[in-house]
């Protein structure tokens, strides 16, 4: 009978703590329903980031590709240029051998001072010889040279382009 006589401030007891209990338990809900939602704003937030990075990185790719494309064809049209000008420097070697074939074939004039021997014309054709066999060979080092000057150009148009 002493259990009943207590039984009201038990019971008053009992409903304080389900209260208590039940607002305890409802609050770790909305910690944790307030958690996810966070959690899931912040991986939004980085998704977003990511993605206005990666589409950063493609247009900054994009636009290093059209400028090496844009360099490639300036670099292009300059080899078409030296092709031309070599063209005409091969057509200008030729006319200087035809010149010293034309020279080695002649003899030359009798000196005009008496004590001077009359030339044979031989050094002077060897000379248009020499003289033809080192423009040939100074032609082909400028070739030699300008292509590697090209090949310079576009690894340089390249790597700065992958540079940026």
């Amino acid at each position: 009978m002493n259990e009943l006589k207590y039984w009201k401030p038990l019971a008053a007891l009992a409903v304080v703590g389900l209260l208590f209990g039940g607002w305890h338990l409802d609050r770790a809900m909305q910690y944790r329903k307030g958690r996810g939602d966070e959690a899931a704003k912040i991986s939004l937030t980085l998704a977003e980031a990511a993605n206005k990075q990666a589409a950063a990185a493609r247009e900054k790719e994009r636009r290093a590709a059209a400028k090496l494309a844009e360099r490639q064809t300036e670099l292009e049209k300059e080899k078409q240029d030296a092709e031309k000008s070599i063209g005409a420097m091969r057509l200008e070697l030729d006319r200087l051998r035809q010149h010293a074939a034309r020279q080695s074939g002649r003899r030359n004039l009798p000196a005009t001072a008496a004590t001077a021997a009359v030339p044979d014309g031989a050094a002077s054709a060897e000379g248009w010889e020499l003289l033809g066999k080192c423009a040939a060979e100074y032609a082909g080092l400028a070739e030699t040279a300008d292509d590697q000057a090209a090949d310079l150009r576009e690894w340089q148009a390249y790597g700065g382009a992958v540079s940026q």
